[in-house]
């Protein structure tokens, strides 16, 4: 019997998702005690979450005050605490109060974009904020940049935030690669939610544009819902399979043969490292945060930039003329990527922040 006195963490977070609680069951392996302060689930995101060990969840609904929140804080006594952005008054209101002990760091996904409301707001933290953090976690280079700029030193900052199911979507590829050595599926797979910005109609229009010009036997299949659910086009060549739990994706992923994440905006995008997990190629909007880590150009897929005319479509027409082994080999390169940053990875990083 472990009789290790556990570590005791709480999260004062937004919207949770099933890639983070798979982080959160692998560190209560590493003695973690770990609790967590949600929002509601997304109706457009319905994840339903699974957990096998002992994670605390708790409903941001039942605090309602600053004092409620100080209440249940001083009640865990945690030894570090864990704030997911600055979009929650509340939770910033906590960060400034002297009375708790605990190591304090900022979590955030927000790329540095040189626009006028990040420059106000980097002044407003310098002055309001930053000195009651110890420390900093974001996902990637871009984010970086921001927590560099908000007044964080570089020993105060860490990286890899998020990061996949890494087990989950890696056997999808282990299984599947025998079929896809066979025949390669000629399938385009969309994964997102049904929003203008995740450029979901542009992506079924540019296809059928290909389709009626070059009569190409491709299709497209898509996996989400929102409020563009209705919009959708309709298409005998797309499939819209609607919103689908992890677990039910794999049947899909292995039946699918190059990702494509066309965001007009995605400050990081947790899917492109399931997608690249999985083996599969990807095309991919310069607009998506992850980029950065987990695409090496012309190597295991491309990107696009809506800025240059035509060059979505001419990406997508230059993955259907590749060939299947050039296909199959962006794939394995794929899965080399995705091993960056793994849920082993995100727990070490934890106990560095957490020592």
């Amino acid at each position: 019997m472990n009789s290790k006195e556990p570590k005791k963490i709480l999260f004062l977070f937004t919207e949770l998702s099933g890639y983070m609680i798979n982080c959160f069951e692998i560190a209560k392996l590493s003695d973690f005690e770990i609790h967590v302060i949600k929002y509601p689930i997304n109706k457009e995101a319905p994840f339903e979450f699974k957990s096998e060990n002992e994670i605390y969840l708790y409903d941001r609904k039942q605090f309602n005050s600053k004092q409620d929140l100080l209440n249940i804080i001083r009640k865990l006594s945690p030894q570090l605490l864990l704030i997911s952005g600055w979009i929650d008054e509340l939770y910033l209101k906590i960060v400034k109060e002297d009375a708790l002990k605990c190591k304090k760091v900022l979590m955030f996904d927000t790329s540095w974009e040189n626009k006028l409301k990040q420059k106000i707001w980097i002044t407003i933290f310098k002055f309001s904020y930053l000195r009651y953090f110890n420390s900093v976690w974001v996902p990637g280079d871009k984010q970086l940049q921001y927590a560099r700029k908000l007044g964080f030193k570089k020993s105060q900052i860490f990286q890899g935030l998020y990061t996949c199911n890494f087990d989950l979507f890696k056997n999808i590829f282990d299984k599947s690669l025998s079929k896809k050595r066979q025949i390669f599926p000629k399938k385009f797979l969309f994964i997102g939610r049904y929003i203008d910005s995740k450029g979901i109609n542009e992506l079924s229009k540019l296809f059928i544009e290909i389709l009626d010009e070059y009569k190409l036997n491709w299709e497209l299949w898509c996996v989400g819902t929102g409020e563009k659910w209705d919009d959708r086009i309709i298409h005998k060549k797309i499939k819209h399979l609607g919103f689908l739990q992890p677990e039910e994706l794999k049947d899909v992923i292995s039946l699918s043969g190059v990702f494509v994440l066309p965001s007009k905006f995605e400050p990081w995008g947790v899917v492109l490292h399931e997608m690249v997990t999985s083996g599969m190629p990807i095309l991919v909007s310069d607009q998506v945060g992850s980029i950065h880590t987990f695409l090496n150009r012309d190597v295991n897929g491309m990107s696009f930039s809506y800025s240059k005319k035509e060059d979505f479509k001419n990406k997508l027409l230059k993955f259907m003329h590749l060939s299947d082994q050039e296909l199959l080999k962006m794939g394995e390169e794929s899965v080399l990527l995705s091993k960056k940053i793994t849920p082993t990875k995100w727990v070490e990083t934890l106990n560095q922040i957490y020592e």
